[in-house]
């Protein structure tokens, strides 16, 4: 335990230096070429420092609290669980030596969490968001956040004076893992909720699916609710590989149906593996977001200041900034290929046009565009192709040594078999075998060797 508290600390302290490059190198760009308008606001070191974060979002009803109260292992007052939907806030749960709830204005204000940021949103959303702290031991490392259950039809859009969707981009955004919960009963998912997913698709390898209730429904039903799930998430999702998918009931009460309670048990056992797994991954996962945010600033400076170059001087000295933005949206994807050419910057780096035109469209003062500096973009490459590398080699170094698969498999691996093979069908001997060969470690040499004594 000593020594993992001492790797935490090294890992935080590398997380500092972090942040100071970001500020360092990053941030002047960001400030003048209006990244905070076309993408995303400056990162604060409050929310690059802050412990990581578990986001948990679902339709109503759909056990979202009475996770967090198993996780917790508490009894809350301000857990409120009730068949019909309950939860009508943002509620971000954390750790502290008393439970104590704080509002929305006031969590804003508090220096040891990551919330300032949720200003924008404005009062009334702030009204409709609080932090609880609690003596939990769970929350030591990490911090549980519940949101209010998506209701069907309009009804979500009552007594609700903020925009949902953009609330959910945003923490999805500083999230080290998003939870996204079904009730196995109700997967249909609704327009409001679609709009929920649509906006993790950038996040999608932080989002985690639970399939909630399991044991209320009978075993021959499980695999066709969960195929029917894995279909609705990916058809919203669109992501190349499936979401992981847990089963189980995630709560402390027996199960109802028993067939499949080591499958349940198991999954369990796998969800708190991961969450015991991310304060060990904080630094590769913060270093993963701030690289592809130095790439993406970097492209943008590039682009900005390319349109800026090749503006015509009579509409750069005497247009009014109607005629520029109509200029710039007749020639845009002519300067979007010639700025990338130019500049060789990857296509996975590009903004996207689309989304770019309607942001440079509302830009105000659109002919302060940035001058081109290559001190700039050079300060930045330099942060991404050596000090960053610097910075991580020195915390987490990796060896040939540590990156052997211990026998057996880890939990989180063998968690990634799929359901039918857990459920008992096919071939139950394949795995094993598999398994079986890769613990013997034969060599590609000793395997030729073997198969041309046969032959």
């Amino acid at each position: 335990a000593g020594a993992d508290r001492d790797e935490l600390t090294e890992e935080r302290e590398a997380m500092q230096e972090l942040w100071g490059l970001y500020s360092e190198a990053v941030l002047p760009a960001e400030e003048s070429s209006f990244f905070d308008h076309f993408k995303q606001k400056p990162i604060t070191i409050q929310e690059f420092l802050a412990k990581p974060q578990v986001l948990l979002l679902g339709q109503y009803s759909t056990g979202k609290t009475s996770m967090i109260r198993w996780l917790t292992g508490t009894a809350s007052v301000h857990f409120d669980v009730k068949p019909e939907p309950s939860t009508d806030k943002f509620m971000a749960v954390m750790h502290g030596r008393s439970e104590r709830l704080i509002l929305g204005n006031a969590a804003t204000c508090l220096k040891q969490a990551s919330y300032q940021g949720l200003s924008i949103f404005g009062s009334d959303f702030l009204q409709s968001f609080q932090a609880l702290s609690m003596p939990a031991d769970v929350l030591k490392d990490i911090t549980l956040v519940d949101t209010p259950g998506v209701l069907p039809g309009k009804r979500h859009s009552i007594g609700r004076n903020y925009d949902f969707p953009a609330v959910c981009s945003w923490m999805a955004e500083r999230a080290d893992l998003v939870l996204l919960m079904f009730d196995a009963h109700k997967l249909d998912i609704s327009d409001e909720f679609q709009k929920v997913m649509e906006v993790l698709r950038p996040h999608s390898d932080k989002v985690r699916c639970l399939l909630n209730k399991a044991d209320q429904i009978g075993a021959s039903n499980l695999v066709r609710v969960y195929g029917a799930l894995l279909w609705n998430v990916g058809k919203v999702l669109r992501t190349p590989e499936v979401t992981k998918v847990f089963v189980s009931s995630f709560w402390d009460e027996e199960y109802r149906f028993k067939d499949h309670k080591k499958l349940f048990d198991q999954d369990k056992a796998n969800v708190l593996e991961e969450l015991r797994n991310l304060p060990r991954a904080t630094l590769l996962r913060r270093t993963h977001t701030i690289v592809e945010r130095m790439r993406r600033v970097r492209a943008h400076y590039c682009i900005l200041t390319y349109l800026r170059s090749q503006l015509p001087w009579h509409l750069r000295a005497f247009g009014s900034e109607a005629r520029v933005r109509h200029w710039f949206d007749c020639n845009l994807p002519r300067l979007f290929e010639e700025a990338q050419r130019l500049h060789k910057m990857s296509s996975g780096d590009m903004p996207d046009i689309v989304a770019f035109r309607e942001k440079l469209s509302t830009l105000e003062g659109i002919q302060r565009l940035p001058a081109w500096d290559s001190e700039v973009v050079e300060e930045i490459t330099r942060a991404i192709d050596d000090r960053v590398p610097g910075i991580i080699n020195g915390a987490h170094g990796v060896s040939a040594g540590e990156m052997a698969r211990p026998e057996g498999g880890s939990a989180a691996a063998k968690g990634r078999l799929g359901l039918l093979e857990r459920l008992g069908f096919g071939n139950p001997g394949a795995s094993e075998k598999r398994q079986e060969a890769a613990n013997r470690g034969v060599s590609s040499h000793v395997a030729g060797f073997a198969l041309s004594a046969l032959f």
